[in-house]
């Protein structure tokens, strides 16, 4: 059955339209753009609109798949077209139990010189949610000659909200009363026309055919709900859903203990309760926290991913998680399978084997017309003869045939189809949309091994089809997906569940080319949707797959509970906002023990313990009852105190306007805020208590217009203190020193006290006032501020003090981590110092700062100390230079990248490293400091180390200095009594050697750019000094780490000593000493040599096997290298072995006898006549292959980005 997403039925077909609303509904409607030779012209033809039968067969046609329910038309003949009104209703006429009607505009509806048709649908009885699926068609004809006609078609659902559907540009008007030509009639003669209407109820099997899916219901409609999409996490969603439906999977995923784990940063948690919300949810549920728990941000959740690495990486992190629990080994029961990659000899009786498991299996698309067409393409035997023949152990080369059988398939089957390939000829990734075709049903048996255990067949049944639609770079993905044993699919894509026809699972999603009718000796359009993943099941097993229940975790259900009870909590808070305002009050109390500008600060700045009055109230509570309730609140009578209105000047400070009194009383506070301040969220209000000499009408009036009241500070030199003591009212006229006498007075200093006046203009600007000027010549009004304090030449001055108060800040400064520790995780003995904090002005001089951490940590030269910014991370990211304007801000983070938290004071809060340095930092000016990792006897014996080396000079000083750390990191480790030891140093970029370093160079020559560094490695009998590099008896090459290819290099490379006439296997051994990996790692790791300007793998040489113990050491690559198979990155390298022999094997020489000596030799004198004459002529490279990703199609760059 045809089922469109939201838009899809909004065109009229076959004519096409675009949508308008109807004037009277709202309702949109369908209107033909134009004309053309099927719909929505006019027609001269033997065909009658009176022969309804064969004009409903010929020009009322049915979708593919849509299968008509009944048929019915309808004549409605007009005689007064000109006396008719705007909008004309026909008789009601009965077409599949449903009541119909015409809606004709003969004028246009909100479409001038038009005429517009319409059908409307009425439902017999009024039914909840009732609908009708019906194809239509509208024909004008005229009255004596019904061969005359226009016609239009289209279909549409009608539902109670959308009850007409037609078409608002049917015809143009003058086209219906005119003629286009003398032979024909017009449709419109003397005011007379036929209306005819053809409809075909269709029938609606699965509920949602032509659906909008407005105020759609997943739940409702099939009792599944959706995922929601973050950006691009369709493929997640799909694979989700799967997984979910996997009953088994879903209880294994309840029984992992994640009581005490955060949802955040614990996938099994997160996965827990998506799968709950999935359960018991009716919306879509939210995956944001399953993706936070991997440790993607919002950025990552819009990057497109592959489903088969996802489903890797999650499995992986599962069965990691069920270790040791109930459900041990529950993920490898339902998903892992096992398959043999064989070689077995032809002629005699010898065959090499290995046994591998896999979770998923990758099947070709190209070149395989069906399913058991791409497991035969797997399976397929090559044929190893002629100059190709095995080199079988004991029994020399033999003919041999190579390949791989299946011995057992697990009870949830997902198969991989390779969409995505790699185009030679292009030189890039192509999307394979070929035709392949899946059965419901498969029996795999034939693709088993005959050891396999046949006691029940094993037959398995599609249960989900993951799709892709679009093309390489873009696309949607989603599912079909069967949830239970019942043959009854549905569509699972992202928040959006409906029910599909099973024949739609299938040929819809083959892939191939697209039918499309009437389209011959056109190009074949390609289907751009198809199936990219197949989810089967072992029928024997299906019952104990998808059936049974496990109980919810308790655990799991109470924080479920907490979080709905939070969120009703917020949805509270959130209503509360909207029916609530902030207010809040400063008194005396407050104006007294502020230290900066203004009576208070009214945000985070403002000290704990000195808390203003806050509290939200409802917007419509009179001034009045809010006075009388702030008065209790604070124990105060109600005619003790007034409040005064507080607003916001232009120069950015808050003072007080004018006292609530009399008629304001009367007003709200959402009234109050809006007439003075609308732009503010809160209401701020001063308290001012009422004075001994306040006026009789002191609660009832305003003070006159020349009496302000003004604010007094007074500002203690000695106590370094600034408090306020209280407000006094001025006139207008009197002059600034009249006031000074009772500033005294205020602030209990003698009568005779000498005192210097200032006034708070605005945060940056303080001045000193003229005391000869009058209040109004000064500009002084209710609600200025005036600070003062004594006289004193040598005291710091109120504009100094709020400078220093307005760049006030708090600094912790903390010793910054070792770069071994820091990188390396390495904790030491020596616990952390406490940090120590500084409040101080951000303009203090560095060396002020420097000398005050100095006396902290005991150091006697404050220039021994560095200082570094901090990252948001908590990261050191730069020192700090000293330099003669340095100070304090210069050591902070820049203000665009960090948001400072606030302290108890309200003074933000910053954090600066600091670093205890051997010289002074003048000295390190004229020094640089070289990364240097050294590596000790194996590479896991890594250090980091920061080498302070003159600037000129030779690398030779770099050495030396090198030495004389590691030799102090020896000591420490292995006591005084340490022996010496030699070290070789090179050069490191993008994961390679690019140079081995003599001591010659300059300093200026080495590490130039971020991307390199520089490696002390020990020298061991693994590896060769410098003074003897290339000799008769042994020989160094680069070891390095790939992935997907040689130019993918990854971690750090090494010096390994090669030696002639050493078998392959003591090879191996040494170098396994040397990389110090487990055994588990090392059965894992692939191996190819070649020599240095190879970039593909195809040139290389390719050395096999595992290396559990000497007797399993790998065989060397005996072939030709024109013989050698060519690698990719999807080659298996530890696959890749050689199936012919060299000269060598013809010789006799067997796989034990060969030597990576004797090889990298033939390579260098075949291509250039002689061993190269430079440092590092040639290498061994390393691929990590993952145990469950051998035979699958991985993009490793986004797999290690998930891991990370």
């Amino acid at each position: 059955m045809d089922i469109k997403r939201e838009g899809e039925n909004e065109q009229a077909t076959p004519a096409g339209g675009e949508m308008t609303p109807r004037s009277d509904s709202g309702t949109p409607q369908t209107s033909p753009k134009g004309t053309d030779d099927i719909a929505g012209t006019r027609k001269y033809s033997g065909l009658s609109t009176l022969e309804e039968d064969e004009f409903i067969n010929t020009n009322v046609i049915l979708q593919p798949r849509v299968e008509e329910e009944a048929r019915g038309y309808f004549h409605w003949e007009i005689d007064n077209w000109t006396q008719l009104p705007d909008r004309v209703i026909s008789k009601t006429f009965s077409v599949g139990g449903y009541d119909w009607d015409i809606l004709l505009f003969p004028r246009g509806n909100q479409a001038a010189e038009k005429v517009s048709l319409y059908v409307e649908a009425k439902p017999r009885e009024a039914v909840d949610g009732w609908h009708v699926c019906a194809t239509f068609g509208l024909a004008m004809s005229n009255t004596e000659d019904p061969s005359t006609f226009k016609h239009s078609l289209t279909h549409h659902r009608f539902t109670a909200e959308e009850a007409d559907w037609g078409f608002t540009q049917f015809a143009e008007l003058r086209d219906v009363m005119t003629v286009p030509d003398s032979e024909s009639r017009p449709l419109l003669e003397r005011g007379q026309v036929r209306i005819s209407a053809f409809l075909r109820v269709v029938k609606d099997p699965l509920g949602v055919l032509w659906h909008n899916f407005h105020n759609y219901s997943s739940r409702k409609h099939t009792g599944y709900v959706g995922l929601r999409n973050q950006g691009a996490t369709c493929y997640m969603n799909s694979l989700l859903q799967s997984l979910y439906f996997t009953t088994e999977f879903r209880n294994a995923v309840y029984q992992i203990p994640t009581e005490s784990d955060d949802p955040k940063k614990s996938v099994a948690l997160a996965l827990q309760r998506v799968f709950y919300n999935l359960q018991g949810s009716d919306d879509p549920v939210d995956t944001t926290e399953l993706t936070k728990s991997f440790g993607w941000d919002s950025l990552e959740s819009f990057m497109q991913h592959d489903v088969q690495e996802f489903n890797r990486v999650l499995q992986d992190n599962l069965e990691t998680k069920m270790k040791g629990t109930v459900v041990d080994g529950a993920v490898a029961r339902l998903f892992e399978g096992k398959m043999k990659s064989y070689i077995r000899c032809v002629d005699v009786e010898y065959e090499s084997s290995r046994v591998e498991n896999y979770y998923d299996i990758s099947l070709n698309v190209k070149g395989c017309a069906t399913l058991r067409d791409s497991f035969a393409n797997y399976c397929e035997v090559e044929t190893l003869d002629g100059e190709n023949k095995y080199q079988a152990e004991g029994f020399g080369l033999q003919a041999a045939r190579k390949g791989v059988i299946f011995e057992s398939f697990p009870p949830v089957l997902q198969l991989q189809l390779k969409r995505f390939e790699y185009d030679f000829q292009r030189d890039a990734m192509v999307k394979i949309n070929d035709r392949h075709e899946f059965p419901p049903t498969i029996d795999l048996g034939d693709f088993l091994s005959e050891d396999a255990d046949r006691s029940q067949p094993w037959t398995y049944v599609l249960h989900g089809v993951l799709v892709h639609s679009g093309d390489l770079h873009s696309g949607h993905y989603f599912g079909l997906l069967r949830p239970t044993i019942e043959d009854v699919w549905y569509r699972f894509d992202d928040d959006r569940v409906v029910p599909v026809a099973p024949g739609e699972v299938f040929e819809e999603y083959y892939g191939g080319d697209l039918a499309v009718p009437g389209a011959r000796g056109r190009p074949a359009v390609k289907r751009f949707t198809n199936a990219y993943m197949l989810v089967y099941i072992r029928e024997a097993l299906r019952d104990n797959v998808l059936g049974g229940e496990a109980p919810v975790p308790a655990h799991l259900l109470r924080r479920v509970q907490e979080d709905r009870a939070e969120e009703e909590r917020r949805q509270r808070e959130r209503e509360e906002l909207a029916t609530t305002v902030p207010v809040k009050v400063v008194s005396d109390v407050q104006f007294s023990r502020h230290q900066a500008f203004d009576l208070s600060y009214f945000d985070q700045r403002q000290p704990a313990d000195n808390a203003l009055f806050v509290e939200r109230l409802p917007r419509d509570m009179p001034l009045r009852a809010f006075i009388a309730h702030y008065a209790a609140r604070t124990g105060q009578a109600l005619d003790s105190f007034r409040l005064w209105i507080m607003v916001g000047r232009v120069n950015k400070t808050v003072r007080c306007e004018a006292p609530l009194v009399g008629a304001t009383m009367d007003l709200t506070l959402a009234q109050v805020l809006e007439n003075r301040m609308p732009r503010w969220t809160e209401l701020r209000l001063y308290c001012e208590p009422r004075s001994a000499t306040a006026p009789a009408d002191f609660l009832e009036n305003k003070p006159p217009a020349r009496l302000s009241m003004v604010h007094a500070k007074f500002f203690d030199t000695a106590a370094y203190q600034m408090r306020g003591v209280g407000s006094l009212y001025v006139q207008a006229d009197h002059h600034v020193r009249d006031i000074i006498p009772e500033l005294r007075a205020l602030a209990g200093l003698p009568p005779q006290t000498p005192i210097t006046l200032y006034e708070e203009v605005k945060p940056s600007l303080v001045e000193e006032m003229n005391t000869a000027l009058t209040f109004q010549s000064a500009e002084i009004q209710s609600g200025d501020i005036i600070c003062f304090q004594i006289t004193d030449a040598d005291a710091m001055r109120v504009p100094a003090f709020f400078d220093e108060v307005q760049h006030r800040i708090s600094v912790r400064f903390v010793p910054r981590t070792p770069r071994s520790d820091e990188e390396y995780g390495s904790t030491g003995s020596t616990p952390e110092p406490a940090p120590l904090v500084l409040t101080a002005s951000s303009k203090t001089p560095y060396d002020q700062v420097a000398q005050w951490l100095a006396e902290r940590v005991d150091m006697h030269d404050p220039l021994k100390l560095r200082f570094y910014t901090v990252s948001p991370t908590g990261q050191p990211r730069q020192a700090v230079r000293r330099t003669p304007t340095a100070a304090l801000a210069d050591m902070l983070p820049n203000a665009m990248f960090i948001q400072p938290a606030l302290n108890s004071d309200g003074l933000q809060e910053f954090t600066v490293m600091y670093e205890r340095l051997e010289v002074d930092i003048v000295q390190i000016e004229s020094m640089r400091s070289i990364r240097v990792t050294y590596v000790g006897r194996t590479m896991r014996d890594e250090t980091v180390l920061d080498v302070l080396v003159p600037k000129t000079g030779s690398v030779k000083a770099l050495m030396e200095a090198t030495y004389a750390k590691i030799d102090q990191l020896v000591r420490v480790q292995r006591g005084a009594d340490a022996q010496p030891f030699s070290l070789r140093y090179y050069e490191v970029g993008c994961h390679r050697i690019t140079r081995i370093l003599t001591g010659d160079e300059l300093m200026s020559e080495i590490c130039t750019t971020g991307l390199t560094e520089v490696v002390a490695e020990l020298c061991t009998s693994d590896t060769l000094s410098n003074e003897a590099m290339d000799t008769d008896s042994s020989r160094n090459v680069e070891v390095f780490h790939f992935y997907r290819g040689l130019t993918h290099a990854h971690s750090l490379p090494f010096m390994f000593a090669i030696r002639p006439n050493e078998v392959w296997s003591d090879t191996w051994e040494r170098l396994q000493r040397k990389l110090g990996m487990s055994e588990m790692e090392l059965k894992n790791l692939g191996v190819v040599c070649g020599k240095q300007g190879m970039l593909h793998l195809q040139q290389c040489r390719v050395i096999q096997g595992s290396v559990s113990d000497r007797t399993e050491s790998p065989a060397m690559d005996q072939t030709r290298a024109s013989n050698t198979p060519p690698v990719d990155a999807d080659t298996d390298v530890s696959h890749a072995s050689a199936m012919s022999s060299d000269n060598n094997s013809a010789n006799g020489v067997t796989e034990c006898d060969m030597c990576l000596w004797d090889i990298l030799q033939q390579m260098n004198t075949k291509d250039n006549g002689a061993i190269p004459e430079i440092a590092v002529a040639d290498f061994i490279a390393l691929h990590h292959v993952d145990r469950s990703s051998r035979h699958r199609n991985l993009h490793h760059e986004r797999a290690i980005r998930i891991l990370n």
